[in-house]
């Protein structure tokens, strides 16, 4: 008698010789019928598994009965699902398919779309595991962003650079800066668009430093975002927002000559910070915030404090032998090194002077009747009032103090250059020394910043002319203006647009 085996028989294991062949297996919700016929070889018995499958006879061998028996079940399944294509795979293929159906119809997702991902991956990846690739993308992405608004993330970035001690001026700068992006920029700080920054900016009028100064800050604000979780951890919208061609930001210098110029047209009390600037290189707010107690005449270098600095970072600046003359002659025992507080307004006097000097001496070179002066005068207040009004003109685009009628005149005027104090410092000590590490670590830089900008920037025989203005020269200097004769100084203009 031929027996017949169900779902419930499949489940156990069926001793051989209690079998009969050919073997009937049938499952429920399947009508087709398989049979498991025992086909003796030379050397062992094989079993083969037959069945019909749309009018068409399959036929399968398989070295032992449990094997053939497990592929009629199999079979069974899949002739009861949608997934009867799958059975002209082979047995290891048709496995790998059901277990891919497993991961994939809980996420809803094809065979074909994953396969067609997975090969995607792989031909960017290389070598780099796709879950990798995915784990990495999900650390720097998390899912639960914060939704904040521009307005609330600079306020919290600003507390916490107070908190962190920096310096007055660098917040304001930072409170500038932000403020005018908070006003532009109102919604949630995580939709805004590296395009729309360049655009405000590019309307915006400011000059080429303003905008970049601008774009510094937000790069700044923007990884405090990515810090708290408002921004994803590769957020880079910055990366649309280039950064400007600043032609007024080219690094100049003052010679030895214009130096002893400056300090010959300064006040006693503006001296101190001429010639730190000049002989240590120190910024001009860090001059502002130095006290007398930091100036440390026995140990031989001045004290920039944390505090002061503009870096948030302490470093010495060693006292040069023509500084310590310069300073001896001021040194006070306690107090601020420089007392005056509007130190810009005192570089304009400085230039204003200057000009007022160089136009006396090149009329009198020239022959010049104070009628002509006066007529160059009038030509420069009609010119002036044809400039067109309204937006700030970059620093080098104005018409220096004291040099209205420079053009018109053909004298070469004075102009007060950016930073060129302490430019003009590291510039010529770099050319004195040779030694970029110790003159970035005494001007408070990185040795990169120095060697690419500063670098072969003067001689070193201009270092010699630069570090040998003395109070002694600047006295004789001095005493030769002074011995010219009484009427060499010439009134400006009091309208005279500047």
């Amino acid at each position: 008698m031929k027996k017949t085996a169900n779902a419930e028989q499949e489940k156990g294991q069926i001793p051989e010789e209690t079998i009969e062949f050919p073997y009937t297996y049938t499952k429920p919700k399947c009508s087709v019928l398989f049979k498991i016929y025992k086909t003796p070889r030379q050397e062992y018995d094989a079993f083969t598994l037959v069945y019909y499958q749309e009018s068409q006879r399959k036929r399968k061998l398989f070295s032992t009965f449990e094997a053939a028996l497990a592929e009629a079940d199999e079979v069974a399944k899949l002739l009861g699902s949608k997934d009867v294509d799958v059975l002209e795979l082979r047995s290891a293929d048709r496995a790998a398919y059901r277990r891919a159906r497993e991961l994939l119809d809980p996420l809803g997702i094809s065979i074909e779309a994953a396969a067609a991902t997975v090969a995607y991956c792989v031909k960017v990846l290389g070598d780099t595991p796709p879950s990798v690739a995915a784990d990495y993308y999900a650390r720097k992405h998390p899912s639960k962003i914060v939704g904040k608004t521009v307005p609330v993330v600079v306020k919290e970035f600003l507390e916490a650079k107070e908190a962190d001690g920096c310096s007055k001026r660098y917040l304001n700068t930072l409170k500038y800066n932000l403020g005018q992006f908070a006003k532009r920029f109102q919604g949630n700080i995580e939709p805004v668009v590296g395009g729309e920054v360049d655009a405000w900016l590019r309307s915006s009028g400011l000059s080429p430093r303003t905008r970049n100064n601008i774009r510094t800050s937000l790069y700044t604000l923007f990884k405090f975002a990515e810090g708290r979780r408002y921004l994803p951890k590769d957020h880079d919208e910055l990366d649309a927002v280039p950064v400007v061609n600043d032609r007024d930001g080219d690094i100049e210098v003052f010679t030895a000559a214009e130096l002893t110029e400056i300090i010959c047209c300064a006040s006693e009390r503006m001296v101190p910070f001429i010639v730190l600037g000049a002989f240590a290189g120190i910024r001009h707010a860090e001059i502002q915030r130095l006290e007398w107690k930091d100036v440390r005449f026995d140990e031989g270098h001045i004290e920039i404090r944390a505090s002061m600095a503009k870096t948030a970072s302490r470093r010495l600046v060693p006292i040069l032998p023509t500084l310590k003359e310069w300073l001896l002659k001021y040194r006070q025992p306690a107090g601020l090194v420089v007392s005056q507080r509007n130190v810009a307004f005192e570089l304009h006097l400085i230039a204003k002077a200057a000009n007022q000097f160089r136009r006396a001496s090149w009329a009198e070179a020239h022959g010049k009747t104070e009628e002509d002066l006066k007529r160059a005068e009038a030509q420069a207040k009609e010119l002036a009032a044809k400039r067109p009004k309204g937006k700030l003109r970059s620093q080098k685009g104005e018409v220096p103090p004291g040099a209205e009628t420079a053009e018109i005149e053909g004298w070469e005027p004075f102009a007060w250059k950016h930073n060129a104090l302490r430019h003009s410092f590291i510039s010529y000590r770099l050319a004195a020394i040779q030694n970029t590490a110790q003159v970035a670590l005494e001007a408070g830089n990185s040795p990169q910043m120095i060697f690419r900008h500063y670098r072969e920037l003067v001689r070193p025989t201009d270092a010699e002319k630069w570090f040998a203005v003395t109070a002694a020269s600047v006295e004789a200097a001095k005493a030769a203006r002074e011995g010219d004769k009484e009427g060499r100084i010439v009134p400006m203009p009091k309208t005279a647009a500047a």
